[in-house]
C-alpha cells in the first residue's frame, strides 16, 4: 500500500483501539498514530520514511530487505515495550498506527514476513484474487471504506466510554451512570444529561447539567440554575431520573486542601478559600458550627445555636450568602477541581485573639 493509504488505516486503528479502551482521543495523538502507521517503511528507500532518512533505510532494505524485520510481530512487539511507559493516549497511538500498517500489508499480493525472522510471507485473506495490488482501483475502494468506518468509530471514541459504555448510554440507566461516575470521577469534569420528574413540583425535567458529586448511596448531585439538586431513583431525591446519560466533559484533576480552625469567622473562611477560587471550581466537604442559613442539599444545619453545619461539596457562591459570624470546630475538606498542571497554592486560616470578635474571644480557653 501507499502512504496515505497507511495513514487513513493508522487511524482507523487509533480510533477503533481508542473506542474499545473507553479512551478519549487527541489531536496530538491522532498525528503521532499517523506517523507511527508510516515507520514499518524504514526498510524502504524510495518510499517516503526511507528518503527522509537514508542512512538507516538504505542498509536495513539491503541486508534484511523490504516487508520484513520492521513489518514483523518482533518488531511490533519491540516498538510496544519502549511506548509502554508513556501515556495511555501516547502508546495507544504507536502501537496501533505502528501494528495497522504490517497488516494492511498483508493484503497485497506479495504479503509480509510477519514472523521474521521466518521468511515465510503472511497474507490476508488466503485467496490472492480478493488481494489488492498497490495502487490499484481495489485499494482505492478500500481505503474509503476505512475512511467512512472511521468517522463513527471516531464518534464512539470521542464519547470516551468504551464500547459497553456506548451501549449503557444508549440504554440511559441512571444506576450505571452513576457507577461510572463513581469509578471515573477523578478523571474529567462529568455532566449528566437527564431526563424524568421533579419529585417536589410533581413536573417532568430534561437537560445537561454539570455533576457536582455523589449523593448519599445511589444519586448525583446536580449543578443546576435554580441551585443544586438531587437526583436519583428514589422519590427521596429532588428529582427522579427515568433516564440519564453520563457525558465527559473536559479534562480535570482534583486537588484536595484542608482547613481546620477551633474558632473563626465566616469572613476569614471565604478570605482563605479566595485564592482556590482564581485556580477552579471550588467544593467543601466537611462540619463546623455557626448560625449561617442552609441550603439543602449541600448545606445542612441541626440546631438552634451555633448549629452543627454538614457542607456536601458546598460550593463558595453558597459561602457568600452567610453573614459575618463566628464559626466555630472547622474541619472542612477542600476541593479544587481545576485544568490538569495548574498550580494550587496552599491555604491557611491565619486569626490571632485580637483579630477576633468579642463573641468570638469568651469562646477561647
Amino acid at each position: 500500500m501507499i502512504a496515505p493509504s497507511h495513514i487513513v488505516v493508522g487511524q482507523f486503528a487509533y480510533f477503533f483501539v481508542a473506542a474499545v479502551a473507553g479512551h478519549k482521543p487527541h489531536l496530538a495523538e491522532a498525528l503521532i498514530a499517523a506517523a507511527s502507521a508510516l515507520l514499518p517503511d524504514l526498510d524502504k528507500r524510495d518510499g517516503m520514511v526511507g528518503r527522509w532518512l537514508p542512512w538507516i533505510s538504505g542498509p536495513i532494505e539491503y541486508w534484511v530487505g523490504h516487508r520484513t524485520a520492521t513489518h514483523s510481530l518482533l518488531a511490533t512487539m519491540l516498538l510496544a515495550l519502549v511506548a509502554w511507559p508513556l501515556p495511555d493516549g501516547f502508546r495507544i497511538a504507536i502501537i496501533a498506527g505502528f501494528a495497522s500498517h504490517p497488516i494492511a500489508d498483508m493484503m497485497t499480493p506479495a504479503g509480509v514476513a510477519w514472523f521474521w525472522p521466518s521468511r515465510v510471507r503472511c497474507v490476508l485473506p488466503g485467496n490472492e484474487k480478493y488481494r489488492m495490488a498497490p495502487m490499484s482501483l481495489g485499494e482505492l475502494w478500500f481505503v474509503i471504506i476505512i475512511a467512512v468506518l472511521t468517522i463513527p468509530v471516531a464518534a464512539v471514541a470521542q464519547h470516551g466510554a468504551g464500547p459497553l459504555g456506548t451501549v449503557r448510554d444508549m440504554l440511559g440507566w441512571f444506576t450505571d451512570a452513576r457507577t461510572h461516575y463513581d469509578a471515573h470521577k477523578s478523571e474529567a469534569d462529568w455532566w449528566l444529561d437527564v431526563a424524568g420528574q421533579d419529585n417536589r413540583a410533581f413536573k417532568p425535567v430534561q437537560g445537561k447539567y454539570r455533576v457536582i458529586g455523589p449523593w448519599q448511596n445511589g444519586g448525583l448531585i446536580l449543578d443546576t440554575p435554580a441551585g443544586p439538586v438531587t437526583v436519583c431513583r428514589e422519590g427521596t431525591c429532588d428529582w427522579y431520573a427515568e433516564r440519564a446519560v453520563l457525558v465527559r466533559g473536559a479534562d480535570e484533576e482534583t486537588t484536595v486542601r484542608t482547613l481546620k480552625a477551633k474558632a473563626t469567622t465566616t469572613e476569614a473562611l471565604r478570605a482563605a478559600l479566595a485564592p482556590l477560587e482564581r485556580v477552579g471550581q471550588v467544593y467543601l466537604i466537611g462540619r463546623l458550627r455557626a448560625r449561617v442559613p442552609p441550603a439543602p442539599p449541600t448545606i445542612t444545619a441541626t440546631g438552634t445555636v451555633h448549629e452543627a453545619v454538614t457542607l456536601t461539596y458546598a460550593s463558595l457562591s453558597a459561602l457568600r450568602n452567610w453573614p459575618a459570624a463566628g464559626v466555630f470546630d472547622l474541619d472542612v475538606t477542600v476541593q479544587v477541581r481545576h485544568i490538569p498542571g495548574t498550580t494550587v497554592p496552599d491555604v491557611s486560616i491565619m486569626a490571632s485573639d485580637g483579630e477576633l470578635a468579642a463573641e468570638l474571644r469568651r469562646h477561647l480557653p
